[in-house]
């Protein structure tokens, strides 16, 4: 039962990222083909501050509820009820400091009324991390996903009507942004309301113990997503918006690697919170980190060699320049996928801080070598920076992880007969 379980929660995470993939594609090529290299590149730089800010000023909230929910060392109403008031604190807190960077950075290419826009997006995308971290502690898996794949499903309707049907281009995709993740914070609150007693009453006991472990969160959190993201804000300083743009598209696509360790992360992550038995959740999750690796590997051969085909005639002959960036990128896509996996079990175990250790060094690789090679190599330089550093970190934090539990690294990497047994096991449960 509880394999079977497993499986339909991983299928049912991976179901609901291939349907944002679907949307979240649809609403990249609109966008690609309606904005051009140029405007794609000044709206991605622009949505991409508040994205690094959050990673931050979430205070780590989503991951701390996942543990604390799961543990049910408090009343879930009072813990419940603590979270949504240090949502709103997050919010105060995450539009002052994304306010502070915009004026920093002085972009003019922005004006004051798209970050006024998306300033407001905040508050909305941090309710939708929190009620995440809440329904995955509480093991509503499915409610954590509805919050993801309705949000790309309106985003994209309004990116159609805004952007293609009225051309308001980069405001529109603002628009968009912004009406997309209210609706679902508010949807998000409805069910909250309906599954707990909401009392906007100050526990301080709770708040120190949610953000004891979740700034250790928040602060992985920050890093892993500086990693991801910096080369975007260096790119546009060091080059220009349209490099941006073609290096955006390529990036975005070769990610779409991670859905299927993203999704067995997240359930790795709400199993872990509340298992039992630790050794199966270490067996489990070095038969997952396996199988996945090969099959990131075998998905990246196929899309080495269909991008040239497929990006042309799908966005349009201006994003060529981003099929070279697609292929250079993909062994970091790779490599993250080491991390994506094993990083659900360490959160679970309650240590976010092994992601600062590994990552933080990594992250430091990363600027230096954007900054070496973004100025001659644009996009492509940035994509081998971020091979590097994917690589290091990825290695580096399996290298931990074998000692956090107390494994071999050579039995954690070592493929076993019994791998394939355990998954057909799942299949046959999931058939069941």
């Amino acid at each position: 039962m509880a394999k079977r379980r497993f499986a339909r929660d991983v299928i049912g995470v991976f179901n609901s990222n291939v349907f944002s993939i679907i949307t979240g594609l649809l609403a990249s090529i609109i966008l690609a083909r309606m904005l051009g290299p140029d405007k794609f590149g000044i709206f991605t730089a622009l949505v991409i501050i508040p994205t690094i800010v959050v990673s931050l000023t979430h205070l780590g909230i989503r991951g701390s509820a996942i543990f604390h929910v799961g543990k049910g060392k408090y009343d879930n109403n009072e813990l419940v009820s603590t979270v949504i008031i240090l949502l709103i604190i997050a919010s105060i807190l995450g539009i002052i400091i994304s306010a502070i960077t915009y004026f920093i950075y002085d972009e003019p290419n922005f004006t004051m009324l798209m970050i006024g826009l998306v300033l407001l997006v905040i508050p909305g995308r941090l309710a939708i991390i929190y009620f995440g971290g809440i329904f995955l502690g509480n093991d509503e898996i499915s409610k954590a996903n509805q919050m993801n794949w309705i949000t790309n499903a309106i985003n994209l309707g309004l990116i159609v009507m805004l952007v293609w049907g009225f051309g308001y281009e980069i405001l529109g995709a603002v628009i968009a942004f912004l009406i997309s993740s209210s609706i679902v914070a508010i949807y998000g609150l409805v069910l909250i309301g309906r599954s707990f007693k909401i009392r906007l009453k100050i526990h301080r006991d709770i708040i120190k113990s949610l953000l004891k472990l979740g700034i250790l969160f928040s602060v992985s959190f920050f890093i892993i997503q500086l990693n991801y993201r910096i080369d975007i804000l260096f790119i546009e300083k060091l080059k220009d918006a349209t490099e941006v743009g073609l290096y955006s598209i390529g990036a975005s696509i070769a990610e779409q690697l991670w859905q299927l360790p993203l999704a067995i992360s997240i359930v790795i992550f709400s199993r872990t919170a509340g298992a039992k038995d630790k050794a199966e959740m270490v067996s489990t999750t070095a038969v997952l980190l396996r199988l996945s690796f090969i099959l990131a590997i075998i998905a990246a051969i196929a899309m080495y060699f269909l991008v040239p085909y497929l990006v042309p005639p799908i966005f349009g002959d201006e994003y060529i320049p981003s099929i070279r960036i697609i292929q250079l990128i993909l062994p970091g896509i790779i490599m993250i996928v080491i991390f994506r996996i094993l990083s659900g079990h360490v959160a679970g175990l309650g240590k976010p801080e092994i992601a600062i250790y590994i990552f933080l060094p990594a992250l430091v690789l990363n600027i230096i070598l954007n900054l070496l090679w973004i100025p001659e190599y644009g996009g492509r330089g940035a994509a081998m920076a971020t091979n590097v550093s994917y690589s290091a970190g990825s290695i580096g934090y399996m290298i931990a992880y074998a000692r956090i539990v107390r494994v071999p690294l050579l039995e954690i990497i070592t493929f076993k007969k019994s791998d394939f047994t355990q998954i057909r096991q799942l299949v046959k449960g999931l058939r069941r």
